[in-house]
């Protein structure tokens, strides 16, 4: 009986250890406040830790473990397991994957944004890059085409562009520049406080940040059809903490990933919707931009595509390769719908 006894209770123990170590706890770092912009984080959090039984978690940090310029920095010494960052944010570090940040690229939609990223992020040499900073790309955050927020006068020509004072990164602020303007690229939790204070006089962001970062509140006018760009937010795990998952708890996370990116557009769908009310009640003039204005800031700003290939080319990165493929893409992506 005692031997019996002995028998059940080390079995016991055995399967608490084993419990023990399939455990995993992941930390991830993102920044400002929930938003539809991290949906799919929160979704994905859900997801592993339902189909986990409760064995694979994940701490969502809004800004708690690292500033957001410093999340790949983060993510390459281990600090946090995952975390979500912009490429416009430190363009030098993630090289290969501006070319989803160029302006006037194409991209008409979510979905098509979501097909050109990750057709990016597959490819061999942007994987290569990453894995220099210790980092998978996992999944993008797809943006609708930013517009112009801003007070007084609506700025709708080229020539109204010139000496603006514009919040916009990567190659949006570029694009700017182009025409006159005056880009920088203070992140998006200080964007506010920069329109505010008169150190911008517009800023640049997708419909959920005007909302989550409150630019959309001191504005006077919105433009509706300027449609320039957008920028390119990829979430990245930890490579090491990636191959440390276990079969199963990997296969969770895999499977995964593409159920929070769509549950992503659908929340983001449901955002654009309510947007036209929330320039109604906030008293925001829809401003529209003339046709002949746009293809004038288009014909400008082209020219970045082929500068952006022979700068990659030279620094050793298939920048014609990357481009090409992008524009397939699209291409693919149309004809399948």
């Amino acid at each position: 009986m005692k031997t019996l006894l002995k028998g059940t209770v080390a079995s016991v123990l055995s399967l608490t250890f084993v419990g023990e170590a399939l455990a995993t706890e992941w930390n991830v770092s993102v920044w400002g406040v929930r938003r539809a912009f991290t949906e799919h984080i929160h979704q994905l959090a859900d997801l592993v830790a339902e189909k986990s039984g409760g064995e694979f978690t994940m701490n969502i940090s809004y800004g708690g473990l690292s500033k957001n310029r410093e999340n790949l920095d983060g993510i390459s010494i281990g600090a946090f397991e995952m975390a979500q960052f912009c490429a416009g944010y430190h363009r030098d570090k993630n090289r290969a994957i501006t070319v989803l940040e160029l302006p006037f690229l194409g991209v008409a939609n979510l979905d098509e944004e979501v097909a050109v990223s990750h057709a990016v992020y597959d490819h061999p040499a942007v994987a290569e890059e990453m894995a220099q900073w210790n980092a998978k790309l996992v999944m993008t955050s797809p943006m609708p085409q930013y517009n112009l927020v801003g007070t007084g006068d609506p700025r709708t020509t080229l020539d109204a562009f010139d000496g603006m004072r514009v919040r916009a990164t990567g190659g949006l602020g570029q694009a700017f520049e182009k025409v006159g303007g005056v880009p920088t690229s203070v992140t998006s939790s200080e964007a506010y406080n920069a329109m505010e204070s008169g150190v911008v006089d517009t800023v640049a962001f997708a419909q959920h940040a005007h909302l989550a970062f409150r630019t959309i509140d001191i504005a006077d006018w919105w433009t509706e059809n300027l449609n320039p760009g957008t920028v390119n937010c990829p979430v990245v795990v930890n490579i090491d903490a990636y191959n440390d998952l276990s079969d199963a708890h990997r296969a969770i996370f895999d499977e995964s990933v593409p159920e929070a990116v769509d549950y992503y557009l659908a929340n983001y769908g449901e955002l654009l919707d309510k947007w036209e009310t929330t320039l109604a009640e906030k008293e925001v003039a829809k401003v529209s931009v003339p046709e002949e204005e746009i293809a004038k800031f288009r014909e400008v700003a082209l020219p970045l595509h082929q500068e952006w290939i022979e700068t990659m080319t030279s620094q050793g990165l298939p920048g014609q390769e990357l481009y090409d493929l992008v524009q397939a893409t699209l291409e693919e992506t149309r004809a399948g719908n």
